[in-house]
């Protein structure tokens, strides 16, 4: 076995393509190096767009960040809008079904999300604070909730770890 370089990278990866479009929401995440790490995922998975609202850290990201985000804010679309409600509302009509990472009293397994949305062409996931989740008034506005089942003590994990398994969780 050996380790590929990033030419025969690209060839081995250059026919994966998205049979969907996946747009990402993310509301309130404090931290400019979980955004950062973000852009980088989302690149890797294939989002066509990143919605940054409320206090949501925006590009530029200094010197340390870009390389969190290898400059992945730079190819990754993104806009910030300060209100979530107008970003589900636009997405809704353009199509979109809109999904909250989060633990609610209706969530599935993320390992169910071909099940769940096998027919769905346009994808929305909502990421929240690190601290409070997705807050309630957006919640409201999710056609689904998905979690991450948590096997050890902790009932979360990092924003950034649990948008790339989500991501990736839908391949």
């Amino acid at each position: 076995m050996k380790q590929l370089n990033k030419k025969e990278i690209k060839k081995a990866f250059k026919h994966i393509k998205r049979s969907r479009s996946i747009a990402l929401i993310l509301e309130n995440i404090q931290y400019a190096r979980n955004v950062a790490g973000i852009f980088r995922t989302a690149d890797a998975a294939g989002v066509a767009k990143i919605f940054l609202t409320g206090i949501s850290h925006k590009p530029p990201f200094g010197k340390d960040l870009v390389k969190a985000s290898r400059h992945k804010e730079k190819v990754v679309s993104w806009e910030y809008n300060k209100s979530t409600g107008k970003v589900v509302d636009k997405l809704k009509r353009d199509g979109y079904k809109i999904v909250a990472i989060e633990i609610t009293d209706k969530s599935f397994p993320h390992y169910a999300l071909i099940d769940n949305f096998r027919n769905e062409k346009k994808l929305a996931f909502i990421a929240g604070s690190e601290v409070y989740g997705i807050t309630k008034k957006t919640l409201a506005r999710c056609d689904a909730s998905v979690h991450i089942p948590m096997i050890g003590k902790g009932r979360s994990l990092n924003v950034t770890t649990s948008v790339g398994i989500i991501l990736f969780s839908l391949n």
